[in-house]
């Protein structure tokens, strides 16, 4: 786009845009370590999208599709100016409604009325269009029982319905739209997408990103498709749907993202998956769910005595925890599966990612990274905790000869 063109209420329009992390990849080290290691880089960058060029005209429905790590909700937040782009233009006209992340926005402490004048201010509203209209933003959102009880005390789902509520009734001129749709029941999810087809008809631009294609299809006219972080398909909904079906029935984009030649290219991180307690391959987990991390790996000419480290990103790319296990051997040629078990999922709700690192025997020599390898959606049915991670202790309450409390 050239210098001073304006795009107009409902249009979106980028040029070369990408967005670029940078992420730190050893924790904090012993002088001894800082010293017999100190040749290995300590960040590494990644390109969550790269060289995009796209264009949402007004009143449309544009669908984003891709797998985990593809580059999809990174772009949706930049077009939710939550990120700037790294290089590249990317302008949006009119105001943005936006249903990112469950809880976004929301301050936990104060009240659902509260916190929709909060949003509201946030999007721009007055005080007294937010007076005139509150009844009906509850309402839609069915938390008139609730409205004056603090968030923090909210299940993930009536999270979602207050802020579909307050995204639809700011008028906005773009809507985005991300896999928190999933969270809510199927009733509420037709009423939502009931709303979603009136707003379209009104002549509001969607923007909508999700895991389910049929769903992509299902709402929108055009769509893309990311995969690295780069737009390797555009057309109309259906065709790049299709498209993405015969990619994945092809097995490209099979295990992660490519480094650019800079790793060994006879290792690999094949493929992770979190498996529920009941056997199934899920990425929307319960916090304190059972979940095993099952981590494939492959080496041409096997590996023995190799390390493996699992660490866990939030949405904000910043690290939540790691774990390594050493003495992992791998048979020349064959898939190996490493399991890391949770008996209870260690973090509170939100998005986060999962990245994993091969590396040869005491961790000299990276063999194998995976970054963003996985994508893991928790939801929290629970009260009386705060903060990314589920610290799972126990209270010894007076009076109570020594019993304890579970703290969930």
């Amino acid at each position: 786009m050239s210098a001073g063109t304006a795009v107009t209420a409902g249009e979106i329009v980028g040029e070369g845009v990408g967005r670029l992390f940078k992420i730190r990849l050893t924790q904090t080290r012993s002088l001894k370590e800082s010293i017999l290691r100190r040749s290995m880089p300590q960040t590494r960058e990644l390109w969550a999208v790269r060289d995009v060029d796209f264009h949402v005209h007004p009143g449309e429905a544009f669908g984003i599709v891709g797998r985990n790590g593809s580059g999809k909700s990174t772009l949706l937040k930049l077009i939710a100016h939550i990120f700037a782009p790294s290089t590249g233009t990317l302008e949006v006209g009119g105001r943005v409604g936006s249903l990112i992340e469950i809880g976004a926005g929301f301050h936990p402490d104060f009240t659902g009325v509260e916190n929709v004048y909060l949003n509201a201010a946030i999007y721009g509203i007055k005080r007294s269009y937010v007076d005139e209209h509150l009844d009906e933003i509850i309402a839609f959102a069915e938390l008139e029982d609730f409205a004056h009880a603090p968030v923090r005390t909210y299940s993930s789902g009536m999270y979602m319905r207050l802020g579909f509520s307050v995204a639809m009734h700011v008028n906005p001129d773009v809507l985005l739209l991300d896999e928190v749709l999933a969270v809510g029941d199927e009733a509420f999810q037709r009423k939502c997408f009931g709303r979603i087809a009136e707003f379209k008809q009104a002549g509001g631009t969607i923007v909508f990103v999700s895991h389910d294609p049929s769903g992509v299809e299902r709402v929108c006219d055009r769509a893309i498709m990311l995969d690295h972080g780069r737009l390797v398909e555009e057309g109309p909904a259906a065709d790049v749907v299709r498209a993405y079906h015969r990619f994945l029935g092809r097995g490209e984009g099979d295990g992660v993202p490519s480094h650019d030649g800079e790793l060994p290219t006879k290792c690999r991180v094949h493929e992770v998956r979190a498996i529920g307690a009941d056997g199934g391959v899920r990425d929307r987990m319960t916090e304190g769910e059972p979940v095993t991390l099952e981590v494939w790996l492959y080496a041409e000419d096997g590996v023995e005595d190799a390390r493996v480290t699992v660490g866990f990103r939030d949405a904000n790319e910043l690290p939540v925890g790691s774990q390594t296990v050493d003495g992992v051997r791998l048979r020349p040629a064959r898939l190996e599966c490493v399991r890391l078990r949770f008996p209870g999922l260690p973090m509170r709700e939100g998005r986060f990612f999962v990245d994993v690192g091969l590396t040869g025997e005491n961790g000299g020599g990276e063999l194998a990274l995976a970054e963003r390898a996985l994508e893991l959606n928790v939801f929290s049915n629970e009260l009386g905790g705060s903060g990314p991670i589920r610290l799972g202790g126990s209270w010894e309450l007076p009076g109570t000869g020594g019993g304890e409390v579970d703290d969930g």
